[in-house]
C-alpha cells in the first residue's frame, strides 16, 4: 500500500512518538467529508488520524505545531498542493481581491524549533513590567489546547470562552517558582499578582516565543498588480480537506508533467526562508 514518511517537527521531544510517522492514504468515504468546522478538529484526532497513521500512537499527545504540520502532509498527499481560497491581501497595492482563486499550499511556510530546543520556555522577570517572578512554559500538546478551549473556568461574561487566556494559563509549567497549581489557579494568580501591563507584556512574549510551526499564510500573486508576494489565508478546518476537481485535475496535470510526486515536500524545503 502506497504511503509517506513523514518528519515531526519536535524531533526529540516526544516519550512515546517517534520522530518519524507513516502516513497511509485516507478512506475513500471518510467523516471529513461530512464533518464541521465546529468538530474537525476532535474529528481529525480521534477518528481520521489513527486511520492514516500506521503507527500505534495517541494523536491528541502530538504538540499542536506537529498536528498541523501531520494535517498539511495528510492533505497534500491525498489531495495535492492545490486549494481555492476567496481572497488575496497585497500589502504593495494595499487591495484585498474578492472571488474564487487557486492556490499552492506548498507556499506556506513553516519556522522550524531552534537546534537543542527542550520545550522549556522562560519568561524572566526582566522581560516584564512590574512582576518580580519567573513564568515557564512549554509547547502544548494539541489535546491541552483543545482542553484550554473548552474550559468553563475561563468563560467570559458573554458566556464565550477567552481562549487567550486559556491558551497561555494551560502552557504555564511554573509561576514564580509555583508548580502545583492547575490552569483556573494561574489565571487567578495572573489576575491577582500581575498589572495589566504585565498581562499585555506575557501575552506578546508568549506569541514571540512560541511562534513556531506553519504560518496561516501562502504566497500567491497579486491579481491586481502582479506582485508575487500577496497573500492568502490557508486555515486548516474542514473545507481544508475538500478540494475541488479543478484542484485534483491541476494535480494530476503536474504529476503528468513530472513537476510534483504524490508526496509532500520534505521539511527542510517547507522551512528553508526560516534557515
Amino acid at each position: 500500500m502506497m504511503s509517506e514518511k513523514v518528519q515531526l517537527l519536535g524531533v526529540g521531544l516526544y516519550e512515546h512518538i517517534p520522530n518519524e510517522l507513516t502516513l497511509h492514504p485516507l478512506p475513500t468515504v471518510s467523516e471529513l467529508d461530512y464533518v464541521g468546522s465546529e468538530d474537525f478538529d476532535k474529528t481529525m484526532i480521534e477518528k481520521i488520524l489513527p486511520q492514516a497513521i500506521e503507527e500505534d500512537i495517541d494523536c491528541g499527545e502530538l504538540l499542536e505545531i506537529d498536528y498541523y504540520w501531520v494535517c498539511r502532509c495528510l492533505r497534500l498527499f491525498n489531495y495535492g498542493p492545490y486549494f481555492d481560497t476567496n481572497a488575496i491581501f497585497c500589502s504593495k497595492c494595499n487591495t484585498r481581491s474578492n472571488g474564487e482563486y487557486q492556490v499552492n499550499l506548498n507556499t506556506v511556510e513553516c519556522k522550524p524549533l531552534p537546534a537543542g530546543f527542550k520545550n522549556e520556555i522562560k519568561i524572566s522577570k526582566d522581560e516584564l513590567i512590574d512582576f518580580d517572578g519567573e513564568i515557564i512554559m512549554k509547547l502544548p500538546t494539541i489535546k491541552l489546547i483543545q482542553t484550554a478551549y473548552n474550559d468553563k473556568g475561563f468563560k467570559k461574561s458573554d458566556g464565550t470562552i477567552d481562549q487567550e487566556m486559556a491558551r497561555i494559563c494551560y502552557m504555564i509549567t511554573s509561576i514564580d517558582g509555583n508548580t502545583a497549581l492547575i490552569p483556573v489557579e494561574i489565571k487567578k494568580y495572573i489576575e491577582n499578582n500581575l498589572s495589566s501591563a504585565d498581562y499585555i507584556a506575557l501575552r506578546d512574549i508568549v506569541n514571540e516565543k512560541m511562534d513556531y510551526g506553519l504560518r496561516v499564510s501562502g504566497a500567491v500573486q497579486c491579481p491586481k498588480c502582479g506582485n508575487t508576494d500577496a497573500r492568502y489565508i490557508a486555515m486548516q478546518d474542514d473545507r481544508f480537506f475538500r478540494p475541488s476537481v479543478g484542484n485534483l485535475r491541476a494535480w494530476k496535470r503536474d504529476k503528468r508533467a513530472g513537476e510534483t510526486k504524490d508526496t509532500p515536500r520534505s521539511k527542510a524545503e517547507i522551512i528553508r526562508k526560516h534557515n
